[in-house]
């Protein structure tokens, strides 16, 4: 005579750390990003330059790293109570800066209200130059994070093909019929 086989126990849901604990996580992954975003400032300086490169450079690989983040959390939903803020809200929120980007073209706006407030001292751009950057810095960005969501969930599983239902067979349409 066979016993009856009991089913294991199903593994409890990660949660979120408590409210108090996340939000300390969050500003100390905000000061981690903030001091990253720093440091890349220091390594490649933007002083008398033209074009503000390293804003741009920074926030294009903050968009891609954010992008795949997102990824990474549609394909594992548990990571999205912890991961999505402290990584994405507090990291890669302070090391994009694309506040930064509007100081950056607003002394290109001769006697503008924000000329006086740039935070790095740049050759005043032309208007074109100003909204060249500006056009660069939204697509290379959307772009970037596109491919980030695009990688984090190939590479974390996150990528279905939409023909294959959940249970049914590779070799089956959508209705169960034979492909």
């Amino acid at each position: 005579m066979s016993s009856p086989v009991t089913p294991a126990p199903a593994a409890a849901a990660p949660t979120a750390p408590p409210l108090p604990a996340l939000i300390l996580l969050v500003a100390c992954a905000g000061a981690v990003g903030a001091l990253l975003r720093l440091s890349l400032g220091q390594v490649i300086p933007e002083h008398g330059m033209k074009f503000p490169w390293t804003t741009l450079l920074i926030n294009i690989t903050g968009s891609g790293m954010l992008g795949m983040l997102t990824g990474i959390a549609a394909a594992r939903p548990a990571l999205r109570r912890w991961a999505v803020p402290v990584l994405g809200t507090g990291l890669l929120g302070s090391y994009t800066t694309f506040s930064l980007v509007i100081l950056a073209v607003m002394p290109a706006v001769p006697g503008g209200a924000f000329e006086k407030l740039s935070a790095v001292t740049y050759v005043n751009p032309g208007t074109v130059e100003m909204l060249f950057y500006l056009l660069i810095s939204v697509i290379a960005s959307t772009g970037a994070a596109a491919a980030g969501v695009t990688v984090g969930r190939a590479i974390f599983g996150g990528v279905e093909d939409p023909y294959v239902r959940r249970g049914a067979r590779a070799d089956q349409g959508p209705g169960g019929e034979s492909r």
